[in-house]
């Protein structure tokens, strides 16, 4: 099952475009383990009223991730219900690639994070309160093996 929670830690700020967002830290895992080198794209879920455009993040070795807007220099997010999108690339050799890696500098790589948890209709939601917090995102799948032809795990 797929784990979320949120607990109250944070103090909400306002930014110059008028819209308050809450600090959220994240953890982020696949089957339990923590997972390094991935972004992570908070997307307001449609008709929920969220307002703004969503936020992105990067894990680090122990899944941590922080949340910024898309807008430079506002850091959180908008109180509200997102979908979770995670993404992470690894060449062939089975090199992970960094979310800050272009990844048109590297034609071959694939993306290890099985389709719906890598698109926009993926299951996986969270919602932050006002107050921010915590966010733990355990997705059910292990990554693919990027040196294992497609269609393989």
């Amino acid at each position: 099952m797929m784990l979320f929670s949120l607990a109250a830690a944070a103090a909400g700020c306002s930014r110059h475009d008028g819209l308050d967002r809450a600090q959220v830290v994240g953890f982020l895992s696949a089957a339990g383990e923590p997972l390094a080198a991935a972004g992570v794209r908070l997307l307001p879920v449609a008709g929920s009223g969220t307002p703004g455009q969503g936020a992105i993040g990067a894990s680090d070795a122990a899944g941590k991730f922080e949340v910024v807007s898309s807008r430079q220099d506002d850091a959180g997010v908008p109180p509200g219900e997102y979908t979770v999108v995670v993404s992470r690339f690894a060449n062939p050799d089975g090199q992970v690639l960094g979310p800050d890696i272009f990844q048109a500098d590297h034609p071959n790589a694939r993306e290890t994070i099985p389709a719906p948890y890598s698109t926009e209709s993926s299951p996986l939601k969270v919602t932050i309160s006002k107050e921010g917090g915590e966010v733990k995102v355990d997705l059910p799948v292990k990554p693919r093996d990027p040196r294992k032809p497609r269609g393989k795990s």
